[in-house]
């Protein structure tokens, strides 16, 4: 079962009408994995020589890279789907429309429903400050072991595999 652990932090929240700060809660963020990283850990899971996981993964990303550029969307097995999301101002003419009225193209990721119920069933959430867990779901399969080789949450960003 993985676990994240949860920080608490006052703010004020300026669309409130009240002035009021508000606690707000969000997940306690550890080291980013990097690509090197990513392809040792899946050498070691796989059993395939790292030379040739590093080449099959920087492969892939160009891939990525190719059909995003080309305007496709690309669905990540289990995890998701990768998408191009385009924000553009509302204008009163098609002749306003069209690339000028576009302030930003970005990348935005989907998560697929057997992810986000893998999430919610299978993750103890820890409050941070009073180290107090709870489950993200009433629902949890406590006999699920089946995390692939992941990260060792419980020794964030040192790289130890589990299971």
């Amino acid at each position: 079962m993985g676990q994240i652990n949860l920080k608490t932090r006052q703010q004020r929240i300026a669309y409130k009408d009240d002035d009021k700060e508000y606690f707000l809660t969000s997940p306690e963020q550890y080291s980013r994995i990097d690509a090197d990283q990513i392809i040792e850990y899946s050498s070691e899971n796989s059993g395939i020589p790292k030379a040739q996981m590093a080449s099959a993964f920087y492969a892939l990303n160009q891939q990525v890279e190719q059909f995003l550029l080309n305007g496709h969307s690309l669905e990540l097995l289990n995890l998701g789907y990768l998408y191009l999301s385009v924000n553009a101002k509302a204008v009163e003419t098609e002749e306003e429309a069209g690339a000028k009225a576009v302030k930003r193209i970005s990348v935005k990721f989907r998560q697929s429903k057997k992810l986000r119920d893998k999430i919610n069933s299978n993750v103890q959430l820890v409050n941070a400050l009073t180290g107090k867990q709870s489950s993200s779901s009433e629902s949890q399969d406590d006999n699920n072991t089946g995390n692939g080789g992941t990260t060792n949450p419980s020794n964030p960003g040192t790289g130890e595999l589990e299971g």
